[in-house]
């Protein structure tokens, strides 16, 4: 499954669609996303340690989660399970919700195999190409396949490029049975009957067309009329083995890519390619089925690193994050068909099928360009419709997903459209000492201290700049920070990460601009400070390299202007509700690390170093796996024991390996706090949301290690900001040894950070300053509490610790 990184608050409820999901009946459920029981904590991590372990499909992973080998899964577990798991009191499982993905079938649009038929399709815009994507379309029974295959229920048929569970869900079923262009017309002998939904006139209980079924004889009509020489004068819906084009199908057959190592895209594919085959009356598709590893080159990678005319169909997935359709401009937008239709090469872009629609361009621009919902909704279902009008692509379901984790992973999130298996989870996961398993496979940990996620599949890349599927970005996302986060129960409600606070606004030509003040404490991995230039350098490279997946939430940002080392402006093309989803998305790396020596194509900050950003770059090899993240990448082999940025990757055989990680692979990351370590006197070489209930004891610079703790110190009038008079009350007790003229001396004391003057206020006045104007969920309110944090609240926070 490839993943689209993903607006102002804006006051949007995003509902999950209710899918049938059986409830369970003895495992422990935790009530839903909107239950006040699902807390989530915008600090950690809890766990020291954090471990990925690589498997070659759900199920070897799910039969090793059964051993007792993972606390957590990444991915929804099978409906053939529930049973089995919810008689488990030793697992928790997620209440079913909709899921923020979508499967189905996309198209090349710049094969020759089309145009090898006798037909054109000119990137989406030909009618005979729009009449065969028709066909296809028919043979596929979208609801039944949900209910009768594989998913058995657990999940719903889509007749949109879009997850239901975002806003709008989809088009009407009016504006649906339009798309189809023979509604009522006769093709050699057959009157076409209307359709009941997109391009289904009735139920075929398998979830495909049959022989001589009314969807079966309705492809047989729309291959028919696209001119390519195919006929059927018998009127059996099989076409004629006389007919003059079937050679070149014969001699062309469509080169479908399906993905082997997922039973219900395997299903899909495999269900298709017979449909196709018996309309067609001979072998019109040669299958090729394969693992995201082995697929990947073909389909994901096009000219000038790879073959683009190398496949026709595949069965698609993506992961859409954030609560709005948004995604439609950079999966199947002009602008990101690499430069096929105008737009900057791009070996690697989301539009890998190359789908060029001016109609569609129209309305899915607008709908970016806008930061009124209503206006929103409105062009997304124009662009809905001429998609469907296209047959851009045949989108099929949307999964009902329950996630699974052991029930002695405590601090387990549910997040909208997610399920368990997500950053908030890792951040806030730890061993859950209030409960004992009953079965003692089921240790959190396996008896060791540190949460054992499981990953469905491998990874090929996890250079950002290179990086496509879920599970590199899995990777990639403890190991780096984002300068805007979303709230995982409100996603359109995104909060200030890296940053203390953001002021918006919109200039006279109609851009939008962030105004954003960056944290003063923020750092690297490898102790080197983090500010503005990261920031700039990091947008303005995956904007113009470009990045492969992340280039879609840079692609607005016209400029970034640096006016200090923690104080930058972010200036977006017009006005938009996804915006700061968009940036909220983008990992920030480091300039240090990755910019071309010497250069400042950017004014103050240079271009990212070409061999740096090439497929052939493997950072884990290279020493250079370092962010500002949760979580580091630090060596366990004896060679470079300890280092940062390398070495935490082993091969199934104990072996060091780099960025591909197969089948057998493990990932050991350690949580970033490295301010005991020997030498180190620099007391914020730690996350920046780290959370230490020590803090405030022990020696040097590790009696700072817990730096949620110290904001909420420094935050003296719990405003859930540090303000000028946090500083002014801690700076009218310098020096002082009691509490005269200083009624808060036994506050503000803490002889750990100056053991040599244990009882004098001094260097708490440095520690103050160095966290002023810090917030922790800006622009929102914390406590609630009007008179000292006004704003909205955000659902399900850990309550305010004053």
């Amino acid at each position: 499954m490839r993943i689209l990184p993903v607006s102002i608050i804006i006051t949007v409820m995003v509902i999950s669609i209710l899918v049938h999901v059986p409830a369970p009946a003895v495992a422990v459920s935790t009530g839903g996303v909107d239950s006040p029981s699902n807390i989530w904590a915008p600090y950690g991590p809890f766990s020291p340690n954090l471990r990925l372990s690589y498997y070659s499909s759900e199920t070897t992973e799910f039969q090793d989660f059964e051993l007792g080998k993972l606390d957590l899964t990444d991915w929804p577990v099978a409906t053939a399970s529930y049973g089995s798991y919810d008689g488990n009191p030793d697992f928790a499982l997620s209440p079913g919700e909709g899921q923020f993905g979508m499967f189905g079938v996309d198209f090349n649009y710049a094969s020759s195999t089309w145009a090898s038929w006798g037909c054109d399709w000119a990137h989406g815009n030909s009618a005979c190409g729009i009449e065969i994507r028709e066909a296809f379309a028919h043979l596929i029974d979208r609801t039944s396949f949900v209910n009768s295959g594989p998913l058995q229920g657990a999940g719903q048929g889509l007749a949109d490029p879009s997850p239901p569970a975002k806003t709008p869900s989809a088009s009407s079923i009016s504006t649906q049975v339009a798309w189809d262009s023979f509604t009522g017309q006769t093709i050699e002998g057959l009157t076409h009957p209307a359709d009941s939904s997109a391009f289904n006139i009735a139920p075929s209980p398998s979830g495909f067309a049959q022989p001589g079924s009314p969807d079966s004889c309705a492809a047989r009509d729309h291959l028919i009329a696209a001119n390519i020489g195919l006929h059927d004068l018998n009127q059996d819906c099989v076409i004629d083995g006389n007919s003059p084009g079937l050679a070149n199908i014969i001699n062309h057959p469509i080169r479908f890519m399906i993905r082997s190592d997922d039973p219900i895209r395997r299903a899909l594919g495999l269900g298709l390619a017979n449909a196709i085959n018996q309309v067609f009356g001979v072998n019109a598709v040669v299958p090729t089925l394969g693992s995201i590893a082995q697929l990947r080159p073909l389909v994901f990678i096009s000219a000038p690193e790879g073959v683009t005319d190398d496949w026709d169909v595949y069965t698609s997935g993506w992961n859409l994050g954030g609560p709005f359709p948004d995604h439609l401009r950079p999966l199947y937008g002009s602008t990101f068909a690499s430069d096929q239709c105008g737009g900057a090469q791009n070996a690697e872009t989301n539009n890998y099928g190359f789908l060029c629609v001016s109609s569609f361009d129209t309305y899915a621009n607008a709908a970016s360009q806008t930061a009124d919902v209503q206006t929103f909704s409105t062009q997304t279902l124009a662009a809905f419709n001429q998609f469907g009008l296209h047959v851009g692509s045949i989108p099929v379901y949307s999964r009902g997903i329950r996630t699974a984790a052991l029930r002695t992973l405590a601090g387990a999130v549910d997040q909208r459209g997610q399920g368990f298996s997500n950053p908030w989870t890792l951040l806030s996961g730890h061993n859950n000492t209030a409960y004992t398993p009953s079965n003692p496979l089921f240790k959190f940990g396996g008896g060791q201290n540190m949460i054992r996620w499981g990953q469905r599949q491998g990874t090929s890349q996890l250079n950002p700049f290179k990086a496509e599927t879920l599970w590199e970005f899995n990777l990639i996302g403890e190991v780096y920070d984002t300068l805007f986060a979303a709230s995982p129960i409100e996603p359109a409600n995104v909060m200030c990460w890296m940053c203390d606070n953001y002021q918006l606004s919109v200039d006279s030509q109609g851009n939008t601009h962030f105004l954003v003040e960056l944290r003063q404490n923020l750092r690297w991995q490898d102790g080197v400070p983090l500010n503005a230039s990261d920031v700039k350098f990091t947008l303005l490279n995956f904007r113009d390299v470009p990045a492969a997946n992340l280039v879609a939430n840079v692609q607005l940002v016209l400029s970034v202007t640096i006016l200090a080392s923690y104080l930058l402006d972010i200036k977006m093309q017009g006005q938009s509700i996804s915006h700061i989803i968009n940036l909220a998305s983008v990992p920030i790396i480091p300039r240090h690390i990755w910019e071309l020596t010497g250069d400042k194509t950017y004014g103050d900050v240079g271009k990212a170093d070409p061999a740096k950003t090439s497929t052939s770059y493997d950072m884990l090899s290279s020493g250079t796996f370092i962010g500002s993240g949760p979580f580091m990448c630090r060596s366990v082999f004896a060679a470079d024991f300890g280092k940062v940025g390398t070495g935490c990757a082993s091969n199934s055989d104990g072996s060091r390996s780099g960025q591909a990680l197969g089948v057998g692979a493990t990932v050991i990351l350690q949580a970033y706090d490295l301010t005991s370590q020997s030498g180190n006197v620099d007391p914020f070489l730690q996350y920046m949301r780290s959370y230490n209930t020590a803090w405030g004891t022990g020696t040097g610079a590790a009696a700072q290690s817990g730096q949620f703790q110290e904001f909420s110190w420094a935050d003296r009038y719990d405003n859930g900001t540090v303000t000028i008079r946090d500083l002014a009350s801690v700076a009218s007790c310098y020096g002082k040894t009691d509490s005269t003229g200083c009624l808060d001396y036994s506050y503000w004391l803490r002889p750990a950070f100056h053991p040599g003057t244990p009882t004098t206020i001094g260097s708490e006045i440095t520690i103050v300053s160095s966290h002023l104007d810090d917030a922790w969920v800006y622009p929102f309110s914390w406590s609630g509490v009007q008179s000292k944090q006004p704003g909205q609240t955000l659902e399900n926070i850990v309550p305010f610790t004053p």
